[in-house]
């Protein structure tokens, strides 16, 4: 194995100490030995460097560590991949994990195709626990550059590098908070458009949780491969932008911004403006005002109704208060069918009760969800299904709506 290529596996990490252990093993425990582990830690204070240690006394000199501060992930990766010494180099986040062969695949791929400067491979997306979330959408090398305009199709773990490529390329950019992979990889097809290979077995698991940067900075991601798509390709698809519309509205508002929908609207709005033509953004506005998402909901109350304000088979109603509460949600919908009919509903209550109720159609019905009386702050939701509705495209020839609709809702309010 001395003919083998040396490989270095750079691992950025700041309070991390639930998955690092995890992360740490699935690269030192595979079976390709001629490779080092080098971990920037970012001055990490939950543990993670007492576990370094003790990692560290059983792996030897196959691990090094740094713990200081540094302006972001970019930076610490940079930091790792400067220090490293390998001929190949690998990026395996401190939550994520590679899976069995990973190291000897990527080296193996390297070793049959001499011209190929960069490698990646399949992947799968993992929760909280190690549960799968389901694949990666992986696209081969060959995909069109301008395809990047629609997001990345590299699961980053994934991603081998030869050294030298990297003095081409560049190192990670540091001015991108979120995106510097997504920019990476761009300039990688830019630089080296046929020298690039795909292995096509599951190569990493990436796993998403509520404090993982995409998770945790949802906005400034979207802006920076906004960013990103602009500098490299051409304007920037409106699907961006709807994309993280919808982010907003399905975390809100038990998600991590406590500011009202309306401003958190208006904060991405102005950042994402800059990236659009003044025709597109007129469009993006006017969609906007329609939206009902945004005109039907209140700081307070959400209702994840479609932008046109229907319920396909299940609304969930979502209710924050930071002090004492009101005493009900009045949900007010109509059952606008073509066609008489009965609707039935199911209204799974915040305490695990399930009620039911009929509604004939077309008519309109207010729904009344109980709020239990409490003197404290906090959040509740109800589930409202129904088990029937119509579909507008086989009532009128000239529509092409094939959803299932149930019943619009058409305003909602707190009791006192």
């Amino acid at each position: 194995m001395s003919s083998s290529p040396f490989v270095s596996i750079v691992m950025p990490s700041l309070n991390q100490v639930q998955f690092l252990e995890a992360s740490v093993r699935s690269v030192l425990e595979q079976d390709y030995t001629r490779l080092e582990l080098i971990i920037s830690d970012g001055m990490s204070t939950d543990g993670s460097v007492d576990l370094l240690i003790k990692l560290q006394s059983q792996f030897k000199d196959k691990i090094r560590w740094i713990s200081q501060k540094d302006s972001g992930p970019a930076q610490a990766i940079n930091k790792a991949i400067q220090s490293s010494q390998g001929e190949i180099i690998g990026w395996l986040n401190s939550d994520d994990v590679y899976l069995p062969g990973a190291i000897s695949r990527a080296v193996e791929h390297f070793s049959q195709q001499k011209t190929h400067q960069m490698v990646y491979g399949l992947a799968s997306h993992i929760g909280l626990n190690g549960e799968s979330l389901g694949s990666y959408p992986t696209k081969p090398p060959s995909t069109p550059l301008d395809d990047f305009a629609n997001g990345s199709f590299i699961c980053q773990p994934t991603v081998f590098v030869r050294r030298k490529a990297i003095e081409n390329v560049g190192l990670l950019d540091e001015s991108i908070a979120t995106a510097f992979d997504f920019d990476w990889f761009i300039r990688f097809f830019k630089r080296y458009p046929r020298q690039i290979g795909i292995i096509r077995r599951l190569q990493a698991a990436s796993r998403l949780h509520p404090t993982c940067l995409t998770q945790r900075m949802r906005r400034q991601v979207a802006i920076d491969a906004m960013k990103v798509v602009t500098q490299h390709l051409a304007e920037v698809p409106d699907h961006w932008f709807w994309t993280h519309i919808d982010e907003i509205c399905e975390a809100y508002p038990f998600g991590p911004d406590q500011q009202p929908l309306l401003k958190q609207l208006e904060i991405f709005l102005k950042e994402a403006k800059v990236f659009y033509s003044p025709d597109a953004l007129k469009k993006i506005v006017e969609r906007l005002k329609s939206d009902y998402r945004f005109s039907l909901n209140s700081a307070q109350l959400y209702a994840t109704v479609q932008p046109d304000g229907w319920v396909s088979k299940q609304v969930v109603v979502k209710y924050r208060w930071n002090e004492k509460p009101a005493t009900a949600v009045l949900m007010t919908c109509n059952a606008a069918w073509p066609e008489p009919g009965v609707m039935k509903l199911k209204v799974s209550l915040p305490d695990g009760h399930i009620q039911r109720s009929e509604v004939e159609a077309p008519a309109q019905f207010v729904l009344r969800l109980e709020v239990p009386p409490v003197e404290t702050s906090g959040f509740i939701s109800w589930t409202v299904e129904a088990l029937q509705g119509f579909v507008p495209a086989k009532h009128n020839k000239s529509s092409d709506d094939d959803r299932k609709l149930s019943f619009r809702v058409s305003s909602l309010k707190l009791e006192a």
